[in-house]
């Protein structure tokens, strides 16, 4: 009863203090309670404490939004019936059980399958169960932008969507416009936590305790949750003692309110994610580069926020991510001095230093539009090879070209075949078996094995979806692929109409390997 009192009091301007605003994520609200769909209201009270007052009713014959999407077909070459006679739940599955990895190109084209705007698959439902699967898989790999956007384009309408859209808004530091839409609409979230950390970033401290003791009386709050929202509302209640347990499972309203107040965060690794929580300018040099530099890895978010914190500020130390923020620094003031030989051995250093720690792709996209300014004939040949990789990694293949050597080296010859469509690739035994495989995939006109073969007999029938999910599956393993899956993942996606992503995918798993 003293903390309840204790909090009550917090209503008063001259001693409340509003916890700091936090961010981060994962959701394990997206497994909380659902409402059951088609059934009546029962009657309600009103008033945020009242942790009855949460009934939503969805009808299933609402209008599905499964279709919604960011992206044309003329952004991605995606048809607008991508999914043909596919169901859609049938979809839903493929697109929860696909894998997700491969390199940058594989993963931006399946997130393109994600962000789409398509007819809605056969079945579509007003559950909207298609694109749920999509936020969902944009989520997991930390991509809160296009989640959130995506969600913006359908609306939040119904709970399932409004929880998604409050762990973004938790995330990414943005939690004012979805607290609004909570306060409007209080049915849309069905857990009291949501109400309680809402009522308090708006001020509200008098009914976010109210709220927070009555859900603890009836049950309706966990003990172990109603400890750590109290802490929440009045950290100084709580100094002296010690940091309450972890949650299992940690939800992203968990992980915000535990960070807010200052408590340890859980050891390991934490879900991707979270590390949004790292990247504004005001935390850490170190934390900041940790952060974008996992979530650069997985094309979450734009080089130029990784590369920001790499330049906040003299590295600390050497090694480890002082390294990375030194290379960068070193190729920044190289590039700005105009000194073509400290410029060579910068890039030369930067690259082999990017390339071991898997972020060479995200190096390319932030310096591309220097190095195509660079004088071919003036810059060292090593560093010149270093170059035209990069600019094949960004997509830059007219730079590209140019910066190749005009000479009869098959892997030369092979490069400008790739810049070049309708260019024949060399025939020579000098190539690696994987580039033989990627030129094959690249121009063959049959299918390479039986289960392409199926395949391309689906995408032929207009399953033009399962047939782009079979070739990215054919090329998950990325850098490290087999040749053979490698020919028949880039032959399906030119049966598909894909031809210029087959030859970013082709480009990079060449460019990607170790050994390159």
């Amino acid at each position: 009863m003293i903390r309840i009192i204790a909090l009550l009091a917090l209503a008063a301007p001259a001693v409340a203090e509003q916890p700091r605003s936090a961010i981060p994520w994962l959701s394990e609200s997206l497994n909380a309670p659902t409402i059951t769909e088609s059934v009546q209201p029962e009657p309600q009270l009103t008033g945020l404490a009242n942790p009855r007052s949460e009934i939503v009713v969805t009808t299933l014959d609402a209008p599905s939004r499964d279709g919604v999407g960011l992206l044309k077909t003329a952004q991605t070459g995606l048809p607008a019936n991508l999914w043909g006679r596919t169901s859609a739940l049938r979809v839903r599955s493929l697109l929860a059980d696909h894998p997700g990895t491969g390199v940058p190109s594989t993963r931006a084209l399946f997130n393109a399958l994600l962000l789409a705007e398509v007819t809605p698959p056969l079945g579509a439902s007003g559950t909207n169960a298609v694109l749920l699967a999509r936020i969902d898989r944009l989520l997991e790999t930390g991509h809160l932008e296009q989640a959130e956007a995506l969600i913006e384009a359908a609306g939040i309408t119904d709970p399932e969507l409004f929880r998604r859209a409050f762990d973004i808004g938790l995330l990414t530091d943005r939690s004012e416009p979805v607290c609004e839409t909570l306060s409007q609409s209080p049915a849309l979230s069905p857990t009291l936590p949501a109400r309680i950390f809402c009522l308090a970033r708006s001020g509200d401290w008098n009914a976010a305790a109210l709220t927070l003791s009555t859900g603890e009386q009836t049950g309706d709050i966990p003990t172990v949750e109603a400890d750590i929202l109290f802490r929440f509302l009045d950290p100084q209640l709580f100094e002296d003692e010690p940091a309450p347990p972890e949650p299992d499972p940690l939800t992203t309203l968990d992980f915000v309110i535990r960070d807010a107040v200052a408590l340890p965060r859980p050891e390991g690794r934490l879900p991707l994610a979270f590390y949004h929580l790292d990247l504004p300018s005001h935390q850490p040099i170190r934390a900041r580069i940790e952060a974008g530099e996992r979530l650069a890895r997985k094309g979450a978010i734009p080089s130029g926020i990784l590369f920001a914190a790499y330049r906040a500020g003299k590295p600390a130390s050497s090694g480890g991510i002082w390294d990375h923020a030194a290379a960068v620094q070193a190729l920044d003031k190289a590039i700005a001095a105009e000194d073509l030989s400290e410029l060579g051995r910068a890039i030369i250093a930067a690259d082999e230093l990017f390339a071991r720690i898997n972020l060479r792709t995200t190096l390319a996209q932030q310096y591309a539009p220097e190095l195509a300014l660079l004088p071919k004939d003036a810059l060292p040949a090593n560093a010149r090879e270093h170059v035209s990789a990069l600019l094949l990694l960004a997509g830059n293949y007219t730079a590209a070209n140019a910066m190749l050597a005009n000479t009869n080296d098959p892997v030369e010859q092979f490069f400008r075949a790739i810049t070049q469509p309708g260019t024949a690739f060399p025939e020579s035994e000098a190539l690696s078996p994987l580039k033989r495989a990627a030129a094959r995939g690249l121009t063959r006109p049959d299918p390479p094995d039986p289960t392409s073969a199926f395949s391309t007999a689906r995408l032929e029938e207009g399953y033009t979806g399962e047939g782009i999910l079979a070739a990215l599956n054919f090329l998950q393993a990325g850098a490290e692929i087999d040749p053979g899956d490698l020919e028949a993942g880039l032959f399906l996606l030119r049966q598909a109409g894909l031809s210029d992503w087959a030859r970013r995918i082709a480009t990079e798993t060449l460019l990607l390997l170790p050994e390159a």
